[in-house]
């Protein structure tokens, strides 16, 4: 395994101010993380002209052009997902900004910074799934769900085992996904939520709970979501699968609930080639491969701890063999030695053998398919 840790220069230890790039839904869930540990944010930087010169979260929104002056000896932290990084990169570039000395994107900057000055374990993102059994069938499932020889429900007990395993050990996660399969089908999921909620969140930023819309849950589920202020994020496939009076259920229940949530009818897909067409790269381009794809999405399963949660799917699905390197059998870290605790960071930030034949979800992957294209169902 190998990480990509360790690139930030030595003058980002000293640091006791940072200058977000990005005033949006990441900064908000990362915010009460940098005051806990003590780090002043004079303003944020955002390219939008609707938000300049009004205020998020109390601090001033200006434009880099109003900025710049004002940055010398400054670090900056992308507050954004993936795609996005890679396009305020090639613009801070384009300013003469080096990335790792000038600036890094939050993922980065919480997995190394704060280990470096604070002795926190901390990890960007990281799903769980909790149901590989779904109302749809999608011919391009990131989780490979038609080609799984066996579609089950993952019981509470072992997810709960997960969870206190993971953050008995992790000071920190942005994001925790619990995703399916369609996860309103698992009989046990309200269990795993107030299990999460009573016991871990001041340790996660935002839980999130991913649905396809397509079953409507019930009052008491919608009560805990409700409760420990969880997240729903609504994959919309109502243009090619027609369901759209349950989809309008369930935004109709989030929104009396008074539940944050959003439907995002816009999912680009790619084909990841795996299983019926897996790639063949060379040692060069498996190295360039890895240079684009670097999800933010780590997987928490069976006791242990993955790079990958579409790794972990594959596997799971019975067509591909990870190998020992690929994940962390969290029992055998003691949870109070931090160092050791600091592998799963590492790993968070690593690779996988799965990468070598996985299309993956990088800029180099221009393979773009129908989103939802539903496929018949093989007997069993």
């Amino acid at each position: 395994m190998r990480s990509d840790l360790g690139k930030l220069t030595k003058d980002w230890d000293q640091i006791q101010q940072i200058v977000l790039y990005g005033a949006g839904i990441v900064g908000g869930i990362c915010k009460t993380l940098f005051e806990r540990v003590e780090l002043e944010i004079p303003f944020v930087i955002d390219q939008d002209k609707k938000k300049q010169g009004t205020y998020w979260m109390g601090i001033p929104i200006i434009s880099y052009e109003e900025a710049k002056p004002k940055l010398i000896n400054q670090k900056i932290v992308v507050m954004a997902g993936h795609t996005a990084y890679g396009k305020i990169t090639e613009f801070l570039n384009g300013q003469g900004l080096v990335e790792f000395q000038d600036f890094c994107n939050v993922g980065y900057f919480m997995s190394e910074w704060l280990w470096s000055a604070k002795q926190m374990n901390c990890v960007f993102h990281v799903d769980m799934t909790i149901t590989t059994k779904c109302t749809l069938n999608c011919r391009h499932c990131n989780l490979f769900i038609p080609y799984h020889k066996e579609q089950v429900h993952f019981s509470f007990e072992e997810m709960k085992q997960n969870i206190d395993l993971f953050f008995k050990r992790i000071d920190f996660v942005t994001y925790f996904g619990l995703i399916g399969g369609e996860t309103f089908l698992h009989p046990e999921l309200e269990d795993c939520i107030r299990y999460l909620g009573e016991n871990y969140r001041k340790q996660i930023g935002r839980i999130t709970v991913v649905t396809n819309g397509t079953v409507t849950p019930t009052e008491s589920l919608l009560e805990a979501i409700k409760k420990y202020e969880m997240y729903l994020s609504i994959s919309d496939y109502t243009n090619v699968v027609p369901y759209e009076k349950k989809m309008d259920q369930l935004v109709q229940k989030a929104k009396e609930y008074g539940i944050d949530y959003y439907r995002n009818p816009s999912i680009v897909w790619t084909d990841f080639g795996f299983p019926e067409n897996p790639v063949k790269r060379t040692p060069e381009q498996l190295e360039e491969h890895l240079s684009s794809c670097r999800p933010n999405w780590n997987a928490l399963h069976g006791g242990r701890f993955y790079y990958c949660n579409v790794s972990w799917c594959a596997e799971q699905s019975g067509h591909f063999q990870l190998q020992p390197e690929d994940y962390i059998e969290l029992e055998k870290i003691a949870p109070e030695d931090k160092v050791a605790c600091r592998k799963i960071v590492e790993l968070s930030r690593g690779t996988s053998s799965f990468c070598r034949i996985c299309g993956g979800c990088g800029k180099d992957n221009t393979n773009y398919v129908p989103t939802g294209v539903q496929i018949k169902r093989s007997a069993k």
